[in-house]
């Protein structure tokens, strides 16, 4: 049995996410990410075939760590083990930010498949908590 919480980084799927992001440099770990957020965009019907709600809400979490107000995004980096500065986009924007945003919508968003399964209420509250704090982060990253 598998690890998966609450926040966005609680999960044995966005924790193989962050590794495998720790073992590229910068500029790759941005091509991940723009990647990711396309095939959510733009070929909806892979979430949760390729692409898993847990990794998206994981990897709008690392751009949310490099905008304003991220400072508490990056402690849940650190405090799941990983040096943030091995993580992070540095050149983080407001196009990427409103990619992520966008994203985090489709796979967490109010009816989003992240948000489906949890089992008890509490949870479900913690949850919503989690992608409302990185969609706030995210919009403002995106300068809206």
């Amino acid at each position: 049995m598998g690890t998966f919480g609450t926040g966005p980084f609680d999960s044995d799927g966005a924790l193989d996410f962050l590794d495998g992001l720790a073992e590229l440099h910068g500029g790759q770990r941005r091509e991940v990410l723009e990647r990711m957020f396309l095939v959510v965009r733009n070929e909806p019907e892979q979430l949760e075939r390729t692409v898993f709600p847990d990794e998206v809400v994981a990897a709008a979490a690392v751009v949310a760590v490099s905008l304003a107000g991220g400072t508490s995004i990056r402690q849940k980096l650190a405090n799941s083990g990983y040096d943030a500065d091995a993580i992070v986009v540095t050149d983080a924007d407001h196009e990427l930010a409103a990619s992520a945003l966008s994203a985090l919508g489709r796979a967490a968003g109010r009816d989003g498949p992240w948000h489906h399964g949890w089992t008890s209420p509490d949870d479900a509250v913690r949850a919503r908590q989690t992608t409302e704090q990185l969609a706030a982060i995210l919009e403002r990253g995106r300068g809206g």
